[in-house]
């Protein structure tokens, strides 16, 4: 399966909605053992095959035949004697008196087709949830539900929890998802099922993109299946009423951003240019698949014969400077939305090149939010740059936890003592539910919620908000908002 990043990448475009998550997310799929009963072909023995063969050209005695053969005449009469039985040759005396020997039309039929006796089985296959039909799929494309939560994997609610009704499934093409060791084909005919034997709920492995229509404020779920996005899935899963289905998606876009509205002002908000930037990301998107192809045919000239070495091609140099352009067109808007993998990069990008002056404005400093290693990240930055995180309530420096514990609150507070550099401040409770970062009063980032996103208990779907500027206006009027807010503790 393709990563969050890659996915985003490739398919986090929709023109005119605005991507509000993404989540590893689970397809449900019924594992089913059943009780079936099958029409089995078996081969005839090949001494059997051959004599039956020998018989289509013309009546033949046993000597005949096994002259023909080569085998000894003991082996072709025993043969002959079970074939008989089985009424695929009759025998028949010619006017000499001789026993000659011919194909039966019983004979011919198994000669072309083979021999099929009905019998018990047991068979396994996977049942799609969402299509409500069997499915072929290895195992590496289905995981339990314990190994789905582990990794943070939001399961999709099935329509039902019941397993399908073994009548209605059809057999025609049944045998196609038949699970086989080896991954062989199943070749036999399925008559008819039983019962089933035992029926285990598993996920497929997806990616789930969250949508927002920027007119209608409708969600949209796109599911990205094996490296694609599967446009079926997307719509069985909506027909189910699966967004609709309570605690599925959390939380409010038209409250989120009438909050951010709010703090901002009329003045900056009216500065927001969504469809803009969207007409610029799909732009830097093409150009992203012109590079990669362009430097697979690079690949492929070098590898070609000397007479193609001449063929001129575009340079990747000049595709940069394409993206370098465009990039700049991007960062030139305003006010803008930006996804939640934007968020992660932009965030990662502020630890990593903050210069002179950091202000981090959160609710709280959570502990699982908040990890180690963005910690030593801020420790690394105050050895340069002057940082300031304000915080609904003063950061408490008293461990809670057991000894040993890794506590953030803690750690920053033994910074903020060691390096004065990093400032520990309260701020004002009319900026609770928002997240704000100023890096060197050239960019900034408003997000309704925590910006630094702790683990859920049960994954979910939210809706996040979040806006990037670099307008220098607008930076402005945030600091003197953060400052007029705040009361200095360390």
């Amino acid at each position: 399966m393709i990563s969050i990043q890659r996915a985003v990448r490739d398919f986090g475009l929709r023109p005119g909605f605005d991507l509000v998550d993404v989540k590893k997310c689970g397809l449900p799929v019924f594992r089913l053992t059943v009780e079936a009963i099958t029409l089995r072909r078996q081969n005839l023995p090949t001494i059997q095959e051959f004599i039956l063969k020998s018989l289509i050209i013309e009546y033949a005695t046993a000597f005949e035949i096994a002259a023909m053969l080569g085998l000894p005449s003991k082996h072709v009469e025993e043969s002959l004697t079970r074939l008989m039985i089985e009424q695929l040759v009759s025998e028949t005396t010619d006017p000499l008196g001789e026993i000659r020997y011919r194909l039966t039309d019983l004979g011919r039929e198994r000669l072309e087709s083979g021999q099929s006796r009905p019998q018990d089985e047991t068979l396994v296959f996977d049942y799609d949830l969402l299509f409500q039909a069997p499915v072929k799929l290895t195992g590496a494309q289905v995981e339990t539900s314990k190994e789905a939560r582990q990794d943070g994997t939001v399961l999709l609610p099935p329509a039902t929890l019941d397993p399908p009704d073994l009548r209605t499934l059809p057999l025609n093409t049944l045998g196609q998802a038949v699970r086989r060791i080896g991954g062989k084909e199943f070749e036999k005919q399925i008559l008819g099922l039983r019962r089933t034997l035992r029926s285990q709920m598993m996920f497929r492995p997806a990616i789930g993109l969250l949508f927002r229509n920027r007119l209608s404020g409708d969600l949209e779920l796109g599911l990205v299946v094996d490296d694609k996005l599967s446009e079926r899935h997307e719509i069985e899963f909506s027909r189910s009423g699966g967004l609709k289905k309570a605690g599925f998606i959390k939380g409010s876009w038209s409250e989120d951003t009438g909050r951010t509205k709010l703090f901002l002002g009329p003045s900056a908000w009216a500065k927001v240019a969504d469809e803009q930037a969207e007409a610029i990301q799909s732009k830097l998107k093409e150009l992203a698949k012109e590079r990669t192809e362009l430097v697979e045919m690079h690949e492929r000239k070098r590898r070609s014969r000397a007479k193609l070495k001449g063929h001129h091609l575009q340079t990747v140099d000049d595709i940069d400077r394409q993206i370098v352009i465009v990039k700049a067109q991007l960062d030139a808007l305003p006010l803008r939305a930006i996804s939640p993998s934007e968020l992660g990069i932009l965030l990662r990008d502020v630890l990593d090149q903050t210069e002179n002056e950091l202000i981090l404005s959160i609710d709280d400093v959570d502990h699982e939010g908040i990890s180690r290693q963005i910690v030593g990240q801020l420790g690394k930055l105050v050895e340069h740059a002057a940082v300031e995180i304000k915080t609904n309530h003063p950061i408490d420096p008293m461990p809670r936890g057991e000894k040993g514990k890794f506590e953030p609150g803690v750690q920053l507070w033994s910074i903020a003592n060691l390096n004065r550099r990093l400032t520990l401040s309260k701020r004002g409770s009319e900026l609770h539910g928002l997240s704000i970062l100023v890096k060197d009063r050239k960019l900034a980032i408003i997000a309704a919620g925590p910006i630094f996103k702790s683990a859920d208990r049960r994954p979910h779907f939210r809706i996040q908000t979040a806006y990037v500027t670099n307008d220098f206006d607008i930076i402005g009027h945030l600091r003197q908002k953060l400052e007029n807010g705040a009361s200095v503790v360390v």
